[in-house]
């Protein structure tokens, strides 16, 4: 920038502050709407998973425990009902492909222990390490679901602090540094300007008549609040 004049540079510094502000505002605003989705997205999704999960727990402990009383096929049919539902709503929010896998898993091992368990005497015990063993792969599950809802919470943490810098960023750290650069150029130039009026001031003493460029000089430097000193103010 040694090439350009100082008008140049004050405008271009001018300049910068507000095209900074505008991008960042842009991007707060992005931001802004991004938070503001993210508990419906994590309600939609992530919770809804955990959910399911956990209305499977919820069927397989009260099929353990209908299993005893006098309607236990009634009870069956009905748990068994609802945890399928409970499948099919956790299918529709895989997250990854472990949880898919266990999801598959507990499918493919329910539809037996269920036929199974439907006809089996009242107080057969010899299906309780099967339906353990479904616990176990519905807790992993839920283990998973836990872990998606972390790492969405995670994300959502270190783009809000991400956002944060953004922020402290465009709003003061580049106003501030254009503020400052202008600063220090309009005190050169301040400088510079005193000592054109100290100049022709020597000059004007010097001689009776001014020439026509030097009186231009002095009304330009007056306009720019350099004027002549008044006589009655000197010390």
């Amino acid at each position: 920038m040694n090439n350009l004049t100082i008008v140049t540079k004050l405008r271009f510094m001018a300049a910068i502050a507000p095209a900074i502000l505008l991008l960042a505002a842009a991007v707060i605003a992005g931001a802004l709407h991004f938070f503001g989705t993210v508990p419906r997205e994590i309600y939609d999704n992530e919770y809804a998973a955990a959910r399911a999960a956990q209305g499977m727990e919820n069927a397989l402990y009260k099929m353990d425990w209908g299993r005893t009383q006098p309607d236990a096929s009634q009870i069956l049919i009905d748990q068994q009902r609802g945890f399928i539902s409970e499948i099919e709503l956790a299918r529709q929010h895989i997250g990854s492909r472990e949880q898919a896998g266990r999801i598959e898993k507990i499918a493919n091992d329910a539809r037996p222990l269920f036929d199974a368990m439907r006809a089996a005497a009242p107080g057969d015990d010899s299906l309780e390490p099967r339906l353990r063993d479904l616990q176990g792969t519905v807790a992993d599950l839920m283990s998973l679901d836990d872990a998606a809802l972390i790492a969405v919470a995670n994300s959502a943490e270190s783009q809000a602090r991400t956002m944060i810098a953004i922020t402290i960023a465009g709003l003061v750290v580049v106003p501030w540094i254009c503020f400052l650069v202008i600063a220090r150029l309009s005190g050169g130039l301040y400088a510079e300007l005193k000592e054109m009026r100290r100049r022709v001031d020597a000059l004007a003493e010097r001689q009776q008549a001014l020439p026509e460029d030097v009186r231009a000089l002095d009304e330009t430097l007056a306009k720019l609040g350099f004027p002549k000193p008044n006589p009655m103010l000197a010390e």
